[in-house]
């Protein structure tokens, strides 16, 4: 279920301080604190290093729940809650298990998560300090808990003793700086915790988001390790539903498309794997299709036994693949988020994130369309 960090330690040696392991095995606040120190100077924030989160997604899959924010990806969240380089920690225990730890310095910390990682750095558990947020509308900030009922969710993989996490109770007491500076009354506490297993192999989406006129047939080519991002049918927008019943194309899409018939059902997509395994998967997904692109859009055309079916890979511009806790802060592009395409510009505690956006088309063909199906172009790419 695991995989090591093996760039763990390279991103650590860069800084050189290694506190003393604990003397004793009973984990109480004062031992822990004192065994554990800052990590200066990092070259990247853990929630941008790579293998980082691969792990998190692994341990979490695309599963959404509401700890800060409200029905959102929890490996997001849990990212989003340790994006500042300059509150890294890490904790040696006596065993030779290890916690690193980060904050969401624009909630000074109130939201904050940690890692356990055993001895040959395998992460064992993870830690989330949050305030079980709740959606209200899409333009206001979630409602959450006050920060004194604050929880304490800690993520396990299947079969996994709960007494495997303690380290994590006694992390989650440790108050960051500017809390700890709160009047007693007001102080962070946390008033409850929960552990949940996770269920890592579960597909981000579900067979009921597949919209009106995909066929059965392609639902291979949908990448389970992605989270819905948009689908239309008939020409209307389903998801997302703040859109639903909108045109597909905007005026200036449909002129660019240049009469070619709208597809029956088109399906967005969002992964955040690695762009060129998403690239390597499809060449041998869609083996039989015409391959056009280059380094950051590659279309597949291929033809299905009712019709033909495109399949887009993109990966946005960085600058715009922003994220924030707080959707009242985000201004869409129109034209990408009408069409389920969404890309947000936050202007608060902004973190870059690398994802690829995977559009689908189908538009039948034959007896079914009165649309005569016009063979594929023999010539294939074939990508490194």
């Amino acid at each position: 279920m695991h995989t090591p960090i093996r760039s763990i330690l390279s991103l650590l040696s860069l800084c050189a301080i290694l506190g003393a392991p604990l003397h004793a095995q009973t984990l109480d606040d004062a031992a822990f604190a004192a065994a554990t120190v800052p990590v200066p100077s990092p070259p990247l924030a853990l929630s941008a290093h790579p293998e980082i989160r691969a792990d998190i997604f692994k341990l979490l899959g695309y599963a959404h729940g509401s700890y800060t924010q409200g029905n959102a990806l929890i490996a997001r969240q849990v990212l989003d809650s340790m994006r500042s380089p300059d509150h890294i920690t890490r904790t040696m225990l006596p065993d030779g298990r290890s916690v690193l730890a980060s904050i969401d310095a624009g909630t000074h910390g109130a939201w904050r998560a940690a890692m356990l990682f055993d001895p040959q750095r395998k992460l064992l558990a993870l830690g989330l300090v949050n305030g079980h947020c709740q959606a209200v509308t899409s333009d206001t900030a979630p409602a959450c808990l006050p920060s004194t009922h604050a929880v304490l969710t800690l993520f396990q993989p299947p079969d996994a003793e709960d007494e495997t996490a303690a380290p994590l109770l006694v992390w989650a007491r440790q108050l960051p700086a500017m809390l700890a500076q709160a009047a007693q009354e007001q102080r962070q506490s946390i008033a409850a915790v929960e552990y949940v297993t996770t269920r890592p192999g579960q597909p981000g989406w579900q067979p009921r988001d597949i919209p009106p006129g995909f066929p059965v047939s392609l639902l291979h080519l949908l990448l389970p390790a992605a989270e819905l991002n948009g689908s239309a049918s008939d020409g209307k927008i389903i998801h997302p539903a703040r859109l639903a019943g909108l045109p597909m194309y905007t005026p200036a899409q449909a002129a660019e498309a240049g009469g070619e018939p709208l597809p029956d059902a088109a399906v967005t997509l969002r992964s955040y794997a690695d762009f060129h395994w998403v690239l390597n998967t499809y060449a041998k997904l869609a083996k039989d299709a015409q391959v056009k692109g280059h380094e950051d859009k590659v279309v597949f055309s291929g033809r299905d036994t009712s019709g033909r079916y495109t399949v887009t890979l993109r990966e946005p511009d960085k600058k715009m693949a922003c994220s924030s806790p707080w959707p009242a802060g985000w201004i869409s592009r129109q034209q990408t988020a009408r069409t389920g395409e969404s890309i947000a510009i936050a202007h608060r505690n902004m973190a870059f994130w690398h994802f690829g956006i995977l559009r689908y088309d189908f538009r039948s063909c034959g007896a079914a369309r009165s649309l005569p199906c016009p063979p594929l172009p023999s010539s294939k790419t074939t990508l490194d």
